[in-house]
């Protein structure tokens, strides 16, 4: 059963038993957020649920990671390297928080992490030549992670994250793309959902300020 069934399944359960929580019970720090539908209705993480136990490889530093399990507060989105329009948008909003992090100190308790859906392709040569394009610190906590096939990202992106993508063009072997679900999540240091940002165009400093508010109310 993936995540998605497991929510609709639970349905009403889930929130009547989160509705019973006191605030001192709370797996959160920050103020419950107004979502765009009941927790089970929506296919991604959400505020106050753990993160999926997932085990990606790290290319680039070719070590095996569990997604969000850093002991850090996380943030995580998903993208494919060739994309050329979303994914930009969601990656230069982490390296922007990234940057903030570094220059303010908080780095140390961050974490960023970039899934890839598209293993074919993103190897570690070529996300390590992302990274300088996209000027992001592969030395400042923050890891691409890649699935080991694509049976395997859609079993983790889709199925797990609830983050849907389909490949486009496939008679181009070495040029198709992909639509997808944009996302970037915010995971607090024991591992469960702070904020998720299912916008195409995030704002990088609505995101800032979730990190910093949540760093304060942790420590």
């Amino acid at each position: 059963m993936n995540r998605r069934e497991y929510l609709g399944a639970l349905g009403g359960g889930v929130a009547a038993l989160t509705a019973g929580c006191s605030a001192d019970e709370s797996d959160t720090y920050l103020d419950e957020p107004d979502l765009r539908a009941e927790p089970s209705q929506l296919p991604y993480p959400v505020y106050g649920q753990s993160l999926p136990d997932v085990t990606l490889s790290d290319p680039i530093a070719d070590e095996e990671i569990t997604v969000g399990n850093d002991d850090r507060d996380t943030l995580l989105t998903f993208f494919y390297s060739h994309c050329q329009s979303v994914c930009p948008r969601l990656v230069s909003a982490l390296r922007n928080v990234q940057a903030n992090a570094i220059e303010d100190g908080l780095i140390d308790t961050t974490a960023f992490q970039a899934v890839t859906f598209d293993p074919e392709r993103d190897d570690g040569d070529r996300l390590r030549g992302y990274a300088d394009r996209m000027n992001v610190s592969l030395s400042d906590n923050w890891r691409f992670l890649r699935p080991e096939s694509p049976e395997h990202a859609q079993e983790v992106v889709t199925d797990e994250f609830g983050v849907r993508f389909e490949r486009t063009h496939p008679e181009e072997m070495d040029m198709y793309m992909f639509s997808h679900r944009a996302l970037i999540l915010l995971v607090n240091a024991d591992g469960y959902v702070e904020r998720s940002y299912p916008n195409s165009t995030p704002s990088w400093q609505t995101i800032d300020d979730d990190l910093r508010t949540l760093n304060d109310r942790e420590h």
